[in-house]
């Protein structure tokens, strides 16, 4: 009697039919875990939400005489409106039945499975393994992912967080004048024992901020910020309070609440931020994540696609989007830094990375890939891009001359990509 094959593609056609439902919810089962850490919203949506934030006006209370030319506020009320839709995604991967054969030992849940008794569905674990990596996916692309429909990478697939802060500050809702955005510069770790900036800055850029937002007044004031900011904080506290005591990232958070007086200050943290000085102070519940995994009749499907009778397609079809709710000062207030996100859906590394080291610039130059908005200082990296072929190009910086764009610069799955490039002074 023949041994049956690892994989049968009509069996597990059979099994994505009947566990369609069940691999439908994998996703949220996924996403809540994260939402949960980070206080997200997450919403299971067809189609299109819209959320409108009723602006006031005030000051037009003033003393009363007779035949006085009073001053008057011409409109009350201004609305500004947050979307959020869903965008469509696919997962895709090609697969073939004679890489799995029984030649090969196959370990389950850390446990070795013996090539004499194994018995097991594999064409059930593909299938589910299929929609987890997809979910880890969009894990590790919900802040940093930046919506191009010809990207071929996890970070084109829809607009995350950050990329909607930044959104925001290009159409003028998020400025320095409106309160709800704050320079802070880079969290970097001390250089000396006396070096106290990191924990100053961070106790200066939230102090700053509106008082409500720093208050319990209408939620929980919430920091979302990656880990190199807080150890940069605390490794700088360290210093600051060397004679004294040695804190604890709980004992600095108490600290920061104290020092920035924001007595109800909760700090979130996440793999998903990436890493990097990106800031957001926020009323914690004021950002919406939204799935739709009814985009397609069949979540997922294999496709005969190919010559070869061994060769399948694999199709998984779904939808995301992201959505900060509101951006008035009293509720947000994000700074000027950029996070990079870090590769860690998989145990394999399909894409590349970028990184430009600057001269010349007085720290203020920022080089960024052609066609994307992510900004990025001297000496950081641009992650999660696609293997191929991509055009660095420089922002300006007052009174010198930027460097030529870097064209053909090519990205390798797995390796890192560095360039070099000068400013020099205008004239």
């Amino acid at each position: 009697m023949a041994t049956p094959k690892l994989i049968d593609v009509s069996k597990l056609n059979e099994a994505m039919t009947i566990y369609d439902k069940t691999l439908r919810t994998l996703p949220y089962a996924t996403l809540k875990d994260v939402a949960a850490i980070l206080h997200l919203n997450l919403m299971d949506l067809q189609g299109k939400h819209v959320r409108i934030n009723e602006r006031r006006h005030a000051g037009g209370t003033q003393s009363y005489k007779v035949g006085k030319d009073f001053s008057m506020v011409e409109k009350l009320l201004t609305f500004e409106p947050s979307a959020i839709e869903p965008k469509d995604v696919v997962c895709i991967t090609k697969e073939n039945s004679q890489v799995y054969n029984d030649n090969e030992l196959l370990v389950i849940g850390g446990t070795p499975v013996s090539n004499i008794t194994k018995r097991h569905p594999l064409e059930t674990r593909v299938a589910f393994t299929l929609v987890r990596n997809h979910a880890e996916d969009v894990v590790y692309a919900m802040f940093h992912a930046e919506r191009d429909e010809e990207s071929k990478s996890p970070d084109g697939a829809f607009d995350g967080f950050f990329t909607k802060a930044d959104m925001l500050m290009a159409s003028g809702d998020i400025n320095a004048a409106r309160g709800n955005f704050s320079v802070s510069g880079e969290f970097k770790m001390p250089e000396s024992d006396t070096d106290y900036a990191a924990y100053e800055n961070l106790v200066e850029w939230i102090g700053g901020t509106h008082t409500f937002l720093r208050s319990s007044i209408g939620g929980t004031p919430q920091l979302l910020c990656a880990n190199t900011v807080l150890l940069a904080a605390r490794a700088a506290l360290r210093n600051k309070l060397r004679m004294q005591e040695y804190p604890s990232m709980q004992r600095m958070i108490e600290l920061l609440r104290e020092d920035a007086m924001c007595p109800s200050l909760i700090v979130d943290t996440h793999e998903a931020l990436g890493r990097g000085s990106r800031l957001i102070l926020q009323k914690r519940g004021n950002m919406d994540l939204a799935f739709n995994t009814q985009a397609a009749a069949r979540f997922c499907q294999i496709r005969d696609i190919y010559e070869d009778p061994n060769e399948w397609q694999f199709w998984l079809q779904s939808g995301y989007d992201t959505r900060i709710n509101d951006w008035h000062e009293k509720v947000f207030c994000t700074n000027e830094q950029k996070n990079e996100g870090l590769d860690l859906a998989g145990d394999y590394c399909k894409t590349g990375a970028v990184s430009v080291t600057i001269t010349g610039d007085d720290g203020k130059g920022l080089w960024n890939i052609q066609g994307k908005a992510a900004k990025r200082a001297s000496g950081q990296y641009i992650n999660g891009l696609a293997p191929g072929t991509y055009t660095v190009e420089f922002a300006d910086v007052e009174g010198k001359t930027k460097p030529s764009n870097i064209a053909s610069v090519e990205v390798q799955a797995g390796e890192v990509t560095t360039k070099e490039a000068a400013y020099t002074p205008a004239g």
